[in-house]
């Protein structure tokens, strides 16, 4: 198992562990079904298992990993097919789900939006996990706020699958300020109640994501 060096900053060490890791799973070098042994890591990396704990956390909440019983860290399959498989339904489900909450959505939602808007355009693409859960959250809002529990569940199974996808979203610097400026753009047309206007936005920021995704997936595993 290759595993490159953690470069220093001032990002926390389980995030350098973690980006070390993801980084070495997107380029191939840590393949679907390998384990990622605790104990092992830990004498690679010449730190303590603690914050490696931390970050196969991150990672399994990212859809990177699945930690399974008795068996530990295991790299998880993604293939082009998944991205396309999942988007295809995300594209048809998460701007009806978006249009429907526009009159569900209060003042305190609305703010929670804003706040995390404000955290989105303050990231970059050096603190992908911050990313990746300040997007969720956002999107998070409006789909529990669809008023369709059949709608919620059927998202809510995508996410995190979708998680493992989205990363190639944050791992480029100009692709992490579109997709804050789509948020934004999101948050405007929520606060001016237009289910339609909502709707539409919410459906080309899944396309442009997707055309992204996929043209970084495809190019990593060259």
């Amino acid at each position: 198992m290759a595993v490159k060096d953690i470069n220093i900053d001032n990002t926390p060490l389980s995030e350098k562990i973690a980006s070390t890791i993801r980084n070495n799973i997107i380029k191939g070098q840590l393949k679907p079904g390998e384990r990622l042994v605790e104990p092992k890591l830990s004498e690679m990396l010449g730190i303590s298992r603690t914050p490696i704990r931390e970050a196969l956390r991150l990672l399994e909440m990212e859809g990177f990993i699945e930690i399974i019983p008795r068996r530990g860290a295991v790299v998880t399959t993604l293939t082009a097919k998944d991205i396309d498989d999942i988007f295809v339904i995300k594209m048809k489900l998460e701007p009806l789900a978006s249009k429907l909450a526009v009159n569900n959505l209060d003042s305190h939602d609305l703010d929670k939006m804003r706040e995390l808007v404000k955290k989105m355009d303050s990231g970059t693409s050096r603190a992908v996990s911050q990313m990746i859960h300040w997007n969720y959250d956002f999107h998070r809002i409006f789909i529990y706020k669809c008023g369709n529990d059949r709608l919620i569940k059927m998202l809510e199974g995508l996410q995190q699958q979708f998680k493992r996808a989205t990363v190639f979203s944050f791992s480029i610097e100009g692709r992490t300020q579109e997709v804050s400026d789509e948020h934004n753009d999101l948050l405007k047309a929520f606060e001016m109640r237009d289910p339609e206007k909502v709707e539409k936005v919410v459906e080309k920021h899944v396309y442009n994501g997707w055309q992204f995704i996929k043209e970084q997936f495809n190019s990593s595993q060259k």
